[in-house]
């Protein structure tokens, strides 16, 4: 196991930009939205409201951690039995970003899947953050991590699977390419957000930590980049 690394000054630095890389992409897809045809916005309306709520469960946790309790190891060393206004906070970033991602999974599934999914994903999400939640009043017990691991993996692996289908779908280059660079997009984005999680700690404490601290809010700003790309390729004629 590596020596604990925390980086008081670079890394709520690259948080913020994150913040800063979400607030653009919203504002993009604000725009693309005033601006395409009236059947492609309902999706639009899916990608602004997690751009934007991201955005704000993001700009909750980079104060939360590095402003309020200056303890990027905080939850970890009390096994998630957090109080006050630390666990508000943190509370606060579970519901904010995963309405987000439910409202987009949601018209993702369809508006672009055309209800070929079953909700299952958006289903996952909320379950997901719920159960994420949770592990602060079961201090972080076996059961409720076995849960949260199971249903994480459907809501950040399933969607890769089904882009890649798109992918092959897809008849004009331009949407193919679009799918293609949200793939990888949507991959980085996962993993900085994996690898930021306290429940992946187990995981992430035998890499490097200069790694993962640095690569964590780095790989989510270049999946905010490769997604603005890939659906300005796929939606350039709307």
């Amino acid at each position: 196991m590596n020596a604990r690394f925390y980086d008081p000054v670079y890394e709520p630095i690259l948080w913020l930009f994150v913040s800063i890389a979400f607030t653009i992409i919203s504002l993009y897809f604000i725009y693309k939205y005033i601006r395409i045809e009236k059947e492609a916005k309902p999706f639009f309306k899916g990608l602004i409201a997690f751009s934007v709520l991201f955005t704000i469960a993001r700009t909750i946790e980079t104060y939360r951690r590095y402003y309020y309790v200056g303890d990027y190891y905080d939850i970890v060393d009390s096994n998630f039995t957090i109080s006050g206004l630390n666990l508000i906070l943190r509370l606060l970033y579970y519901i904010v970003a995963w309405t987000g991602i439910s409202i987009f999974y949601f018209i993702f599934e369809q508006q672009i899947m055309d209800k070929k999914t079953k909700y299952l994903i958006t289903i996952c999400s909320i379950l997901e953050g719920s159960f994420s939640c949770s592990l602060y009043f079961t201090a972080n017990a076996l059961w409720n991590f076995i849960i949260v691991a199971i249903l994480f993996f459907g809501v950040a692996f399933v969607p890769i699977i089904l882009f890649i289908y798109l992918i092959t779908k897809s008849i004009y280059l331009s949407k193919k390419c679009g799918w293609i660079f949200n793939t990888i997009g949507f991959i980085f984005f996962i993993l900085g957000v994996m690898g930021d999680l306290p429940e992946s700690y187990e995981i992430v404490k035998y890499l490097p930590g200069e790694f993962v601290h640095y690569f964590n809010p780095i790989a989510q700003i270049l999946g905010v980049i490769f997604l603005g790309i890939g659906f300005s390729l796929i939606y350039k004629k709307l």
